[in-house]
């Protein structure tokens, strides 16, 4: 069945002025599509967002870092628990399998800044491994080195220098540390990620998820990191026992994560009564975080598919009516030589006007409802070219699988009858 470009043309012109008679009819048929549209759009917005913010978050602990994190708390006796020591770092290198770095991390939270601008900020004091583990570049100057341990030096992130010295260059400056005074010997690359965006579960390998614990993840775009033993006032080798937050390992194996996080947890258990520390990792997170974000999708696509199925309907329903309505001028295109294939292209261009115009109309408001959803919620979206062809494919799918019918209904109507027809 072949149209030339001029039976294309005279088809879409009064697909336009029938459907230019009921405007508000037409309108509210196409609403049930629009609304389906941006649902998708929107929908699939949040969810390719949200995937690369875990991928980006997840990214910055690597996938193949095991970290442990202390817990605290008060034990049975009522006392603190005993936290992670920095002599575990140490232990893991050893007798973790293929594990290649280990690094010890305090994280303190402590008045940082320069002159008059002083801010709560987070330090983080380890060794110069912490930084390879994390994969950390410098944009300017240079990272911490293992000769800087005893040294008042230290690195900062790429926000708190824009915070603290503004546009001049920190390298060499000073900063204070509660009331010490650290020489910047290096600005950090800005690293992707938003840890404020949300903190995910962290991964218990006995089984479970726990809720609510420490994300492992630290921003470091406004952090400063200072060696352990300037912060703490003791190295690791004269302070084995002292007590730190975090342990970092980062292993050859990275499919093995999960396997070599349950070594260090049984290998941190030996010297400990109980389980006063996490154990994340990060590819176990990345798995969560999809597998959250599939229920998401699934529960939002289907409500977008009901609203589309909805609003099909509804085309249906109209163009049924029109083609009771125009009987009498089917005929009369039928008596002056219209063929029945014809008539089932134009009904069929006028659904397919109707659905392709409403799926324009939902791609533009999806993408508005998704840049809202941005700004009001923090919820990071990005609106793919995938999902503007998905939103097009299933705008045209729609327009013909329920346009079909009453196209075909058109065409079979005889030309006598039709001319009868009042």
């Amino acid at each position: 069945m072949r149209f030339s470009l001029a039976e294309l043309t005279e088809f879409l012109r009064i697909a336009v002025e029938a459907l230019g008679r009921y405007r508000l009819r037409t309108a509210l048929s196409v609403l049930g599509v629009v609304l389906g549209v941006a649902a998708v759009i929107a929908m699939m917005s949040v969810s390719e967002g949200a995937a690369r913010e875990a991928l980006a978050q997840v990214d910055a602990l690597g996938l193949d870092n095991i970290v442990a994190q202390t817990s605290g708390g008060l034990n049975d006796k009522g006392t603190m628990k005993r936290s992670l020591i920095a002599a575990d770092a140490e232990r893991a290198l050893a007798l973790v399998p293929s594990a290649t770095l280990a690094a010890p991390v305090v994280s303190r939270y402590v008045r940082v800044g320069r002159g008059d601008r002083v801010n709560s900020t987070q330090v983080l004091a380890a060794p110069a491994s912490f930084q390879q583990i994390l994969r950390l570049t410098p944009a300017r100057g240079r990272l911490l080195a293992d000769t800087d341990e005893a040294a008042r030096v230290c690195v900062i992130g790429a926000a708190l220098a824009q915070q603290i010295f503004g546009y001049a260059d920190p390298i060499g400056e000073t900063i204070r540390i509660v009331e010490d005074h650290y020489r910047v010997v290096g600005v950090l690359r800005e690293q992707g990620g938003d840890p404020q965006a949300g903190v995910p579960a962290t991964r218990n390998l006995r089984g479970g998820v726990e809720a609510g614990t420490t994300m492992a993840w630290h921003n470091v775009n406004r952090a400063v990191i200072a060696p352990l033993s300037s912060i703490t006032g003791k190295t690791v080798d004269v302070g084995r026992n002292q007590p730190v937050e975090e342990i970092w390992v980062k292993v050859r194996d990275a499919e093995r994560t999960v396997e070599l996080g349950e070594v260090l947890r049984r290998l941190l258990l030996q010297t400990r009564e109980a389980s006063e520390f996490n154990i994340v990792v990060p590819r176990a997170l990345l798995a969560q975080r999809y597998r959250t974000q599939r229920t998401f999708s699934v529960v939002v696509g289907s409500v977008a598919a009901l609203a589309l199925l909805v609003g099909g309907i509804g085309i249906m329903n109209i163009m049924l009516t029109s083609v009771v309505e125009r009987t009498r001028e089917i005929g009369v295109r039928r008596t002056a030589g219209a063929k029945r294939r014809d008539v089932t292209m134009q009904f069929l261009i006028e659904t397919l006007l109707m659905t392709v115009g409403g799926g324009v109309a939902g791609i533009l408001i999806g993408a508005i409802v998704s840049v809202g959803i941005s700004a009001y919620a923090g919820w990071s979206t990005y609106v793919s070219i995938t999902a503007v062809l998905l939103g097009f494919v299933v705008s045209f799918l729609v327009g013909l699988v329920f346009g079909l019918y009453p196209a075909m209904k058109a065409a079979a109507l005889q030309p006598v009858d039709a001319m009868r027809y009042e």
